[in-house]
């Protein structure tokens, strides 16, 4: 566990700073420097002053560098599905709230709905997958009926793996 110290949210900026994904955060890090800026403004020399305006400009910039990743990966994520690293708890909610945002409102405008799924026959085994929609698909035996994603139905189609009920 490190104890929270000046030099360490300096280092922790830095390294924000330059790295273009979210960097690993000590674990309750916001938390921890909450507690660190109370303990500091309880004294009251001004060296103890001027660390405390240091550590807010400091954690205010980290918090903000995360903010911008979170919501490009966010952006990323409702592409591609690729789900983002090094999230704390509490960014991690915001995160999801975001994506769902972004997925609705996506959805609206193409007017693509997830639950779009087209019933089909298999004409093949064809072992398990994971649909467009994020879900896990079979396995499926020859003969089988199933409901899949209409943009898995059209590359199994094209494959000639299925066919339309």
């Amino acid at each position: 566990m490190e104890t929270i110290t000046f030099e360490l949210i300096r280092k922790i900026q830095r390294e924000e700073r330059d790295s273009p994904q979210l960097t690993k955060l000590p674990e309750n890090f916001f938390e921890k420097v909450s507690a660190y800026l109370e303990q500091k403004k309880k004294m009251e020399d001004r060296k103890a002053s001027l660390e405390v305006k240091n550590v807010e400009r400091l954690v205010e910039n980290i918090f903000d560098l995360r903010e911008r990743k979170i919501l490009n990966q966010a952006i990323i994520t409702v592409r591609t599905k690729i789900p983002p690293q090094n999230l704390t708890q509490e960014e991690e909610k915001f995160f999801e709230e975001v994506v769902k945002i972004l997925k609705e409102r996506r959805e609206k405008f193409f007017g693509l709905k997830k639950e779009k799924k087209k019933m089909v026959r298999f004409k093949e085994d064809v072992p398990e997958f994971v649909g467009m929609d994020g879900e896990t698909y079979g396995p499926f035996k020859k003969g089988e009926e199933g409901e899949i994603p209409i943009e898995n139905f059209e590359i199994l189609v094209k494959r000639g793996l299925v066919e339309e009920i």
